[in-house]
């Protein structure tokens, strides 16, 4: 997922790949594919959400720099528009709404 993200959204940035398909693949396509039913791409109230809070001008450079489980990546060094600014996992179910 460290990398996943901004490799992906990079391609949103580009226009290879829009925001909408961006979502299918990491959120509500996994839920369908493994029945998840009623999670997804949804925050609505007695749901458990994990959100990931995109800026998607931002610059960054993908490094590793000791946060990747694997301890590297093909994408060091690589430099993306549309970086993570934050990630909230397991929101509490009334931040929702």
């Amino acid at each position: 997922m460290q990398t996943l993200v901004p490799v992906m959204l990079d391609h949103v940035n580009a226009g290879r790949l829009s925001l909408a398909r961006f979502v299918d693949l990491t959120s509500a396509g996994p839920a369908r594919l493994y029945k998840h039913r009623g999670q997804g791409p949804a925050s609505r109230p007695a749901h458990d959400a994990d959100f990931t809070i995109v800026d998607l001008k931002r610059s960054e450079t993908i490094t590793t720099n000791g946060r990747l489980r694997a301890g590297w990546t093909p994408y060091d060094g690589v430099r993306v528009t549309a970086g993570r600014s934050a990630r909230c996992a397991r929101a509490p179910r009334d931040v929702a709404g």
